[in-house]
């Protein structure tokens, strides 16, 4: 028999990783990079150089959506949550009774743009 207390404080404890995702996002700054690396000089513009700042991006992605800080499932609620949001949303006025009064000013004209010469 599984408890239900358990398996949920063991699916909070996964940590979701997407390393694909760090692979393309890895893959963009390493184009990046190499662009910017070759247009303040720092590299030559040759495909050696461009493809190792390329693979170094792409190995600095992919370890950092493995190792990195993970976010918060989306499905996970927190205890204090509902009182957060109960704190957020203002209370509704109570006391007041008179429901006929209402704003019937109109707002100001908006001035017309100056004709422009061409």
């Amino acid at each position: 028999m599984t408890d239900v207390a358990t398996t949920t404080v063991e699916q909070q404890l996964v940590k979701k990783t997407h390393p694909v995702r760090g692979i393309l996002w890895g893959l963009m700054m390493g184009v990046g990079l190499s662009i910017v690396l070759v247009l303040t000089k720092v590299i030559p513009l040759a495909l050696a150089p461009m493809l190792v700042v390329l693979v170094l991006g792409t190995v600095v992605g992919t370890l950092w959506s493995i190792f990195g800080p993970a976010k918060h499932p989306k499905d996970v609620v927190d205890a204090t949550s509902h009182v957060v949001a109960e704190a957020a949303v203002p209370a509704a006025d109570t006391t007041s009774t008179d429901t006929t009064a209402t704003d019937t000013t109109e707002p100001p004209p908006i001035p017309e743009a100056p004709p422009t010469d061409m």
